[in-house]
């Protein structure tokens, strides 16, 4: 059972770009941002993990050889309530049937 007032967003990161690769993401993906990470000089891109986007991030993962510790699959929740149940989509699991790479959280309570 899911909560109407739990929002879950879904993205895949890339963590480590360089310029090059973050910008050809960019207009390779359908809705991919990338932003440069200041300390590291790098760019960290992110990609809405979607049926649509599936094999494209997949394809490009393997393409640009990106190490599996320079990717994440982010659960962004943005919650009305301090607690609750939410729920995560199946193409969570088949991505990391493809690509094992970490998960990482964020929770925002409004």
């Amino acid at each position: 059972m899911s909560n109407p007032n739990i929002e879950a967003e879904i993205s895949f990161r890339f963590l480590s770009l360089d310029k090059f690769q973050a910008y050809s993401l960019v207009r390779e993906i359908l809705g991919s941002t990338h932003e440069e990470h200041s300390v590291h000089k790098s760019y960290i891109a992110c990609v809405p993990l979607t049926q649509q986007n599936f094999e494209d991030i997949n394809d490009y993962y393997v393409r640009q050889r990106i190490e599996i510790e320079a990717c994440d699959i982010l659960v962004s929740v943005n919650a009305n309530s301090k607690s609750g149940i939410v729920d995560i989509p199946l193409i969570v699991n088949r991505m990391l049937k493809y690509i094992d790479c970490k998960l990482t959280f964020s929770f925002t309570a409004t």
